[in-house]
C-alpha cells in the first residue's frame, strides 16, 4: 500500500510540470541512473543554462552521470567545451577519461594523446565491460548470429550511444529486444535528412516497444524544430520509460525555444 501510495505522489508530483522541471527535477533525482537519463536528454538542449547542468553533472559520484555529460558535450564538438572535457581527462573511471579522450582528439585536441597511448599500451586499468569486454563480446558476437544486430549499433558507438548520451551498459539495461540497438541507430541515421518522409518514419517510432528508440526518435525529431511537432511529442512526456520521457522533454523544449529565431529568420527574409 505504501509503494503504491509513494508512485501516485510521484505522479502528482509531475503532473502539470513543465518539461525543463521534468529534466531538472530527474538531473537532482537520488537515483543514478535517472540522472544520468536526464542528463543525456538536456544534453540536447543548447542553452547556457543546459550548459551549466550538463557541466555540473562531471562532477557527480557516479561515473553514469559523468558519462552521460562527457558524451553530451563531445556530441557538441564545441571549443566552448573543451576545458571540461580536458578535466574529465582524469577522471576516475576509465570509460569516462577514454571517452573523453577520444571526443578531444576528434576535435583536434591533440592533449588527449597520453591517455590514448596508455590505453593502447594497455597501461589503464579497465573497467569491468569495457573496452577488454567489448573485445571479447565482439568476438562472440560474430558467432552468435542473433547477436549481429547488437554488433552493428556498437560498431556504430559514435552515432548512436554518444548522441544518446548513454554508455553501452545503460543500453543494455534499457532493453531487451536484440534489434532495438539497431533501430535506434536507423532512426539517429536517417535524422541527418530532414525530409518529410523521415518525419513520418520518426513519428511512427515514437510509438515503437522499445525505448530505446523512443529515445532516439524523440531526439531526433526535437531537431526540426517545427511547432506542430509538439502534439506528437507531448504524449511522450508522460512515457512509462524515464529515458524516454527526459528526451521528450528536452525535444520540446528545444522546438519551443528554436519557434522565435526561426520568426526572426523569416522577417529578414
Amino acid at each position: 500500500m505504501k509503494s503504491t501510495s509513494l508512485v501516485l505522489c510521484m505522479a502528482s508530483t509531475l503532473l502539470g510540470a513543465t518539461p525543463w522541471e521534468i529534466l531538472t527535477q530527474g538531473a537532482a533525482d537520488e537515483n543514478f541512473a535517472k540522472r544520468a537519463q536526464a542528463v543525456a536528454a538536456i544534453g540536447s538542449i543548447r542553452t547556457a543554462q543546459a550548459d551549466k547542468l550538463v557541466e555540473g553533472a562531471l562532477s557527480d559520484k557516479e561515473s553514469a552521470v559523468r558519462l552521460a555529460a562527457v558524451n553530451a558535450l563531445a556530441e557538441r564538438k564545441s571549443r566552448a567545451a573543451l576545458p571540461a572535457l580536458r578535466s574529465a581527462l582524469d577522471d576516475e573511471s576509465a570509460e569516462v577519461s577514454f571517452t573523453a579522450a577520444r571526443a578531444l582528439w576528434e576535435m583536434g585536441d591533440r592533449g588527449a594523446r597520453d591517455v590514448l597511448k596508455q590505453v593502447l599500451a594497455g597501461e589503464r586499468k579497465q573497467s569491468p565491460g569495457f573496452l577488454k569486454q567489448q573485445v571479447k563480446d565482439a568476438r562472440s558476437t560474430l558467432r552468435n548470429p542473433r547477436k549481429m544486430a547488437w554488433m552493428g549499433a556498437k560498431e556504430g558507438a559514435g552515432f548512436l550511444f554518444g548522441p544518446l548520451g548513454y554508455g553501452m551498459g545503460m543500453v543494455e539495461g534499457m532493453t531487451h529486444d536484440g534489434s532495438a540497438p539497431a533501430r535506434a541507430l536507423a532512426a539517429t541515421l536517417l535524422a541527418q535528412h530532414k525530409d518529410s518522409q523521415t518525419r513520418e518514419d520518426l513519428e511512427d517510432a515514437l510509438h515503437d516497444k522499445s525505448p530505446l528508440v523512443r529515445v532516439a526518435a524523440a531526439k531526433a525529431l526535437g531537431g526540426f524544430a517545427d511547432r506542430s511537432l509538439l502534439p506528437k511529442l507531448q504524449p511522450l512526456v508522460d512515457d512509462r520509460s524515464e529515458p524516454a520521457r527526459y528526451m521528450a522533454a528536452a525535444a520540446v523544449v528545444r522546438i519551443e525555444r528554436a519557434r522565435p529565431a526561426l520568426k526572426d529568420k523569416a522577417k529578414t527574409d
